[in-house]
């Protein structure tokens, strides 16, 4: 099936008044780094005219061959229309259909760098939407596990880190704005927290949050928040700064997505950091009182106290009496003599 079809005259119209569009601005941005050795190279009207109709005829060529299941041979003249008709209509529909076609053929290093390539220099084709979509597609297969590329046939190949961090990078620069921009930052965050950085994860999150804060994924990753630190907690950390900070984001997620799912288990966890903190405090004043500072020890036990539903909370008052007792100087009555 040809991509060109109907009214050949209006065809020819609209691709040379998309050439004349487009070369415009030949003299600024990728256009002129075509012909920055020599801007005495930059074809024509006349030149236009004639490369309009040979690369429309190689397109039309590239998508005869393509329908018919020939990738291979449609990819290389989709190359010889960007490679030889830089300025033409096509070779931004070329550009695309590289990417489009590694894609299909699990190529997706290559596919992925075609359809940046296509994004940089063609920000106005009507594929650029299509071509953000493919870029994500590409980097969250990469992130589950490519099923084109197993290794010994069973497990899903994964794509390097690096590489799939540059890639949701680039999607974010390329469309800040765009639906696939605040996933993107997801997937970032998400990556992070694999690989156990967990103040980069943090960051990665707060930045969504931050960015996009009314996006469905913001109460996601406000919660995530809180659930980071709240596992630095569980595997030991004895800095009460998680624990602060893990309270702070299911507070947020509370008061920000209350409608949201993750608003009642921050309500769960939020008890849970209540007996936790609980559990440290109590641990800190029994410390002090071994170690015979009682007033440090009252302190702490007098915060236990504070949290109701806390198991040590019997042991932390009988405790807490008995040191005011110790602490007390004993009083002697006056007797006259």
């Amino acid at each position: 099936m040809m991509l060109f079809q109907g009214n050949t005259s209006y065809l020819y119209a609209a691709l040379v008044t998309s050439t004349v569009m487009f070369i415009a601005p030949a003299h600024s941005g990728p256009l002129r780094d075509l012909f920055k050795k020599d801007l005495k190279s930059i074809p024509d009207a006349a030149q236009l005219s004639q490369q309009e109709r040979q690369s429309t005829q190689e397109l039309n060529r590239a998508m005869q061959n393509e329908t018919r299941g020939d990738n291979r041979k449609a990819l290389s003249i989709h190359k010889s229309i960007v490679r030889d008709y830089p300025l033409s209509s096509a070779a931004s529909t070329s550009q695309f259909k590289i990417g489009e076609l590694y894609k299909i053929t699990g190529k997706n290093n290559k596919a992925f760098d075609a359809l940046q390539q296509f994004i940089e220099n063609y920000t106005g084709s009507p594929f650029f939407n299509e071509a953000l979509r493919y870029q994500y597609e590409i980097a969250k297969e990469g992130q589950t596990g490519d099923s084109k590329k197993m290794i010994l046939g069973i497990i899903p190949r994964q794509t390097q880190t690096s590489d799939l961090l540059k890639w949701h990078g680039k999607i974010i620069n390329n469309a800040p704005h765009s639906e696939y921009a605040p996933l993107s930052q997801f997937a970032i965050a998400q990556i992070y927290e694999s690989e156990e950085k967990t103040s980069m994860a943090i960051s990665a999150y707060q930045a969504l949050v931050d960015k996009y804060p009314k996006h469905p994924k913001s109460a996601e990753a406000q919660f995530r928040i809180g659930a980071i630190s709240k596992s630095e907690i569980t595997r030991g950390s004895q800095d009460f700064g998680n624990i602060t900070s893990a309270r702070d984001a299911m507070e947020d997620v509370i008061v920000a997505y209350k409608d949201s799912q993750r608003a009642d288990q921050a309500r769960q966890a939020l008890e849970q950091f209540n007996l936790i903190e609980a559990d440290r405090l109590y641990e800190i004043g029994r410390f002090y009182e071994k170690q015979g500072q009682y007033r440090s020890a009252v302190v702490y036990y007098e915060k236990v106290l504070t949290f109701k539903a806390s198991r040590h909370i019997a042991d932390a008052k009988q405790r807490h009496a008995s040191l005011l007792r110790k602490m007390t100087p004993p009083q002697t009555d006056n007797v006259e003599s």
